[in-house]
């Protein structure tokens, strides 16, 4: 059986074909001009029911005529379709596990919808592609390779973040199984499935083999998330999370106040999230926290308070944040209070002045805002008090204000041009009981090209040993992220592939012999290892991690 997209419209091929081979010699110069011309095309061939996409254009130019066009011609260059989800300097890529089992705990903001995992709805568009894989990983990672490739991305550097519910409560087992059939579908040869149309999957004996494989292969993992509760963490679970190439934990904190965190029945405390980040930070995890401003039993000053303690309380201090203001959701406890006036929601105008102050007063440079809203429909929500768009009009209006946030996500130097002489700058702070280097590469107009994060951890700092022996007197790289577009392996662009990433981690090595510590270490991502051998760091089976003796 010859390989198409599901939806690709096979009826169409050979008009799909003519209509290429229409567009590929005239003098495009913008995407408006392509729909342009295939109306025009459409109108000669007298064809009314059919409209195609640019990845139908796509999947045409690389099984057939990719090998016969060796010429640049102007058409090629507009066949990506969303060109900023590879300006971050890689693919982000989100799976979802089972519904069953997903999370036992009852949470009063939380929804518990069938056929999606707790605190998800069916008509979010992740969890939709999820379904219609019926949750299987292999077929949501291959369905998602596909199309960025189809899109016109490079994927051989893969970001992969598995949601849905608390990854933690999952049978070991099973965990074990959907990381290894992720892995699968990235050695997979997604680029030679769709020019030969031959249906070769990749299909490991198991995880090492699988982890083995994606070292070399030409869709690598160059970072693995999982979400999870602070009180699921312990020494056997990171452990086990670094068995399966985990190299970043998203922790649902919510809150840092105990008296909320019971009231919306979360079932632990804050000293959970505090020994859960210093325990992950330790391991060398990069730590993104959940957090839910206006939450029964918070009001303006306490959602401030918490986000001042957040960033200011050296026992939290996250790399990331994802922001989660409270919405009332459908078949949640938080909808019946909501009913019958136990509960009222914050509105457009309270999350515009928070977050505001946030950005302005609290943001600092070292943290990056991956999300300011949750992506809900209508459908989702009992009341609607702010809009999906939230972001994008925020941005816009400090833009006109000319308040600048000084977050990673805002400082990207994504398609921009570099301005002025390239800084390395080293940023220094306490957090989690260990010392924090922030280290980043930036221009005059302080656009961010790269950055590390270096930590001497706090069993170093209190001269103790730790639970993984290979750590031990050791300082650690918790992540060296080079930004711009994503750029394949073997090319060099502005950013990516220029040395920067080779000049944060000397500047590291610097930092760590000043500790008079002897070795370095990274959590490196299973596809990233390559890269750290190269630079003289070995593979460490304890944990697998990536050290280099000094």
């Amino acid at each position: 059986m010859i390989y198409y997209p599901p939806t690709f419209p096979k009826e169409k091929e050979e008009i799909l074909k003519k209509l290429f081979l229409y567009l590929i010699d005239k003098n495009i110069k913008s995407k408006k001009e392509i729909n342009f011309f295939i109306r025009e095309f459409l109108v000669n061939e007298k064809i009314k029911d059919f409209f195609p996409k640019i990845w139908h254009l796509n999947f045409i130019y690389k099984r057939f005529f990719e090998e016969k066009i060796k010429e640049k011609k102007p058409l090629l260059s507009f066949l990506k379709v969303v060109s900023i989800r590879s300006l971050s300097g890689i693919v982000p890529l989100s799976v979802f596990t089972s519904p069953k089992n997903s999370c036992p705990f009852a949470c009063v903001y939380c929804a518990l919808v069938e056929g999606a995992p707790k605190s998800y709805f069916p008509d979010e568009a992740a969890v939709m592609r999820a379904i219609r894989s019926d949750y299987d990983p292999f077929n949501q990672t291959f369905d998602r390779l596909i199309q960025f490739y189809l899109s016109g991305h490079h994927i051989d550097k893969v970001e992969l973040i598995i949601q849905g519910g608390t990854f933690s409560f999952y049978d070991k087992k099973y965990r074990q199984y959907f990381v290894k059939r992720i892995f699968d579908a990235l050695n997979t040869d997604i680029e030679k499935i769709i020019k030969t149309g031959e249906l070769i999957f990749d299909n490991s004996k198991n995880l090492e083999e699988a982890k083995k494989k994606n070292e070399k292969a030409k869709s690598r993992m160059v970072g693995l998330t999982i979400e999870t509760r602070p009180d699921y963490i312990d020494n056997k679970e990171v452990l086990f999370l670094r068995k399966l190439g985990v190299t970043r934990v998203e922790l649902g904190v919510q809150s840092t106040d105990d008296e909320i965190l019971k009231i919306v029945n979360r079932g632990h405390k804050v000293e959970s999230v505090v020994l859960a980040t210093k325990i992950l930070k330790d391991a060398g995890f990069k730590i993104t926290y959940h957090l839910m401003p206006g939450l029964p039993g918070s009001n303006f000053d306490k959602d401030i308070k918490v986000l001042k303690e957040v960033f200011q309380d050296d026992r939290f201090k996250p790399d990331n944040i994802k922001f989660y203001p409270t919405q009332v959701v459908k078949n949640s406890p938080l909808a019946n209070w909501y009913q019958v006036g136990k509960f009222k929601p914050i509105d457009e105008k309270y999350l515009w002045h928070l977050t505001e102050k946030f950005k302005k007063e609290i943001v600092p440079s070292w943290v990056r805002i991956n999300r300011l809203v949750r992506d809900l429909t209508r459908n989702d929500l009992v009341v609607e008090t702010f809009p999906s768009n939230f972001r994008q009009n925020l941005e816009k209006y400090l833009k006109e204000k000319n308040i600048k946030c000084p977050c990673i996500r805002c400082r990207e130097i994504r398609s921009q041009k570099i301005k002025g002489e390239i800084k390395i700058k080293t940023i220094l702070y306490s957090a989690s009981f260990g010392k924090e280097f922030f280290i980043e590469a930036v221009d005059e107009d302080y656009k961010l090209l790269g950055y590390l994060r270096l930590r001497i951890p706090s069993f170093v700092l209190k001269e103790e040993k730790f639970f993984i022996k290979s750590l031990n007197d050791c300082a650690i790289i918790r992540e060296l992220h080079v930004l711009g577009e994503l750029t394949p392996l073997s090319q060099k662009k502005q950013v990516q592939h220029q040395g920067f990433g080779k000049k944060l981690i000397n500047e590291a090595i610097k930092i760590t012999k000043n500790f008079n510590l002897k070795k370095i270490a990274v959590i490196s991502a299973v596809g990233t290892r390559e890269y750290y051998k190269k630079l003289g760091f070995e593979y460490e089976k304890e944990g697998e991690y990536m050290i280099k003796k000094l």
